[in-house]
């Protein structure tokens, strides 16, 4: 075998890598301060370094005043998630702490809480990736594993995608105290610190890694430097204290290790078993030989002995043939041919995406070829003994690049190219034109997974929310990259199946902050209807995206007259959990005998889930009002009470999973005496809490309650002696003693 220095190194480097990342956090010391809680980039980085020297064990510094405070010494011992070990309160431990806190909203104080759990413990785990990846010694392990440059940057974009997918990791031994709990309005609000031992975060965040890490190696075919992987893991699985996922997949990883592992070294023993005799004894080892390097990248040296099949393979001849002028990203068809009698080939390249190993019928077969730089070069060979080299004579570069390699009807296979302006700073211009590709590829993963469509949707904008929550779904790796036209650009290969994708662009919507909604309204030609629904759906607690996406989505329905339902699809890409789809239809007529304009004003909103691309519902509104000229007319409509209940039962009908919609009901007061109207204020405010006065005097008082409807309110009114109410219409009440 060839470069077996490189294959010792990476070796190696496993094995540091195994013995060494692992102890990223520091133990326990008995000396060290209580209360020590590890809360900032600077505490974690030099606790994180002390580990790499052993003999001078430092102790984390004590947060400085400015920082966040320390967990405090609870009165009882904290809560702690099921399935872990007791654990001695704060005050009382001698190891450092991770803490955040978290906030939460909810309809009862339960809920609230937690609401809150779940968004401290989110943090947490972001925290503890954020920390640990801004720590230049498991960089420098994770990035330099592996001596060739197509695995080292395998795993840094696994690695990247680990940080960019948090929620993906569960946490055992978590504790939480709810320091602050009252009511909001018709809401409870809670806020909970969460905090977790730094030595118990510590072994599952290595077991955590150990998973990624060999799923890439597989990936890679790097089987006996994930073998090191396996020993470690393998004698204490029934013991180790992890979360269930982290088990499962740590159990699955483990003996997917072995089985591959297993079956290399039964290869291995046939081969080096096998009598050579004769040619036919010889193909056939040749082809075991074929076999085990298309399964394993890192094979040691010496394993086989491959000289005693020389003699009767020297007369072997193979040919290979394909385009001279290519581009990069481009999917070629070589062909091969050799004698009759060979069945199998085993495949090799430099900067190529290829099969490891091609059957031949009759001597002859045609291999796909993916081409990722202007030094890609492919070779055939049998056993390592023969073998034959392809390379383009010209490759030309097109960053503009989007293709689908490969397709079928549940995974996606693209090529994206992305481009950046060149800068003095070499990361954020390489992380520039990343992004630009996966862009692309999510807009053509959209329209082909989800929009049926082989459009690429370049004109539909994609949310930077959507953008970092889907990439959990993509299987990415950068395929090429360099300096073309003043740009610098970078290929991407991705690897996408759709029920991953849906699942993750439908996690993240109904996550969404706050009730992401989209609007997007046709016939308003005097632009009053747009901007009322706006601020009433604003008002009423929904944020909105901005005009920038309803304008480009608007115009790309116009291009294409897409259905609702695609319609609602592409617009899940801006982060909308729904489309509100706004057709105004306005008659005028002109009543010369008053000299005034009468406006019949129709409103129709469907209602999209951006989800499913269903119409949801499709509530209608129409008004008819008079004024001397139509603005005047369509003024008085969309000013009118009729259309604030219109917007507010389009609020209604939005359920957002992690939001409460508010509401706000207007109620018009007629007060026979003024002394009626304090009274009726602090009955309600004591029933409802905020009460907004917008209006007051001593014949008339208007409030503002949210979420508090009009037969709720009678019913409050049914319960007051001192009062009586008469209902003079809907909203509108004489108030007398």
């Amino acid at each position: 075998m060839e470069s077996t220095t490189l294959i010792i190194i990476s070796a190696l480097l496993i094995g540091i890598l195994v013995a060494g990342f692992f102890i990223l956090m520091p133990k326990p010391e008995t000396s060290q301060p209580e209360n020590s809680a590890l809360k900032t980039m600077e505490d974690i980085n030099k606790t994180i370094s002390s580990a790499t020297n052993p003999s001078t064990p430092q102790q984390p510094q004590q947060p400085q005043s400015s920082q966040p405070s320390q967990p405090p010494q609870p009165s009882e011992p904290p809560k702690q998630s099921t399935g872990s070990s007791p654990t001695q309160p704060i005050g009382q431990v001698e190891s450092a702490y991770l803490e955040v806190f978290g906030e939460g909203y909810g309809k009862t104080e339960a809920e609230a809480e937690e609401l809150a759990r779940k968004n401290g413990l989110q943090k947490l785990i972001e925290q503890l990736y954020v920390e640990i990846k801004s720590t230049a010694v498991l960089k420098e392990k994770l990035t330099t594993v592996i001596a060739d440059g197509r695995v080292k940057e395998r795993l840094e974009t696994q690695y990247e995608k680990t940080i960019q997918t948090k929620s993906e990791m569960e946490l055992l031994g978590v504790m939480y105290k709810t320091t602050d709990k009252k009511k909001v309005g018709n809401q409870y609000y809670a806020k909970v610190q969460v905090y977790i031992e730094a030595n118990k975060a510590k072994q599952q965040l290595e077991a955590f890694l150990a998973i990624k890490l060999g799923k890439s190696l597989l990936d890679s075919k790097m089987i006996f430097s994930a073998k090191a992987i396996a020993d470690k893991y393998e004698p204490n699985l029934s013991t180790n204290l992890l979360p269930p996922k982290t088990t499962e997949e740590l159990v699955q990883v483990v003996k997917e290790i072995k089985k591959r592992y297993e079956k290399v070294q039964n290869l291995i023993l046939s081969i080096n078993s096998t009598q050579i005799n004769d040619s036919k004894t010889a193909l056939e080892v040749a082809y075991l030989i074929n076999e085990l390097l298309s399964m394993t990248n890192d094979l040691p040296p010496n394993s086989i002995d491959t000289n005693k099949l020389k003699p009767f393979l020297t007369d072997v001849k193979i040919t290979l043939k394909g385009p001279q002028d290519v581009l990069i990203g481009e999917q070629v068809k070589l062909e091969i041919s050799t004698e009759s009698n060979v069945k199998s080939l085993w495949v090799y390249g430099d900067q190529v995406e290829t099969q490891d190993l091609i059957t031949l019928d009759d001597g002859r077969a045609l291999l796909s070829v993916i081409i990722k730089s202007p030094n890609s070069k492919v070779t055939v060979s049998l056993a390592g003994l023969q073998n034959v080299t392809w390379s383009p004579g010209s490759i030309r570069v097109n960053p503009d690049i989007l293709k689908t390699v490969y397709k079928t009807e549940n995974e996606l296979r693209l090529l994206a190219g992305g481009t950046a302006k060149i800068i003095s700073d070499q990361k954020l211009m390489r992380e520039n034109a990343i992004k630009d590709a996966l862009i692309k590829t999510i807009k053509k993963a959209a329209s082909e997974l989800l929009a049926g469509s082989d459009r690429e949707l370049l004109d539909v904008p994609v949310d930077d929310y959507i953008l970092n929550k889907v990439l959990g779904a993509i299987d990415y790796e950068i395929s090429a990259t360099g300096e073309y036209a003043g740009l610098y650009y970078v290929l991407v290969s991705s690897s996408i199946k759709k029920d991953d994708f849906e699942n993750y662009l439908k996690e993240a919507l109904r996550n969404a902050p706050v009730g992401f909604a989209l609007v997007l309204t046709e016939g308003d030609t005097l632009g009053y209807v747009e901007p009322a629904i706006i601020d009433g759906l604003i008002s009423s607690g929904i944020k909105l995206v901005s005009k920038d996406f309803s304008r480009k989505i608007l115009e790309a329905q116009a291009k294409s007259n897409l259905p609702p339902s695609v319609l609602g699809k592409m617009a899940a890409l801006s982060a909308a959990r729904y489309l509100l789809y706004v057709i105004v239809n306005n008659a005028t007529t002109y009543l010369s005998e008053y000299k005034t304009y009468s406006v019949r004003t129709l409103i129709t909103t469907q209602i999209i889930d951006t989800i499913t691309g269903n119409i949801v519902a499709a509530p209608r509104f129409e008004e008819v009002n008079a004024g001397a000229t139509e603005q005047a007319a369509l003024s008085k409509t969309i000013s009118g009470q009729k259309f604030k209940e219109y917007v507010s039962s389009i609020v209604s009908l939005l359920r957002f999973e992690n939001v409460q919609p508010f509401i706000t009901y207007k109620y018009t007061f007629i007060l026979e005496r003024s002394v009626y109207g304090s009274m009726l204020l602090d009955y309600l405010k004591a029933k409802f809490g905020e009460v907004k006065v917008v209006e007051k005097s001593d014949t008339k008082m208007v409030v503002e309650i949210e979420n508090v409807g009009m037969n709720e309110i009678e019913n409050f009114f049914k319960t007051i002696d001192a009062l009586k109410f008469k209902k003079i219409s809907d909203y509108n009440y004489q108030v007398t003693k």
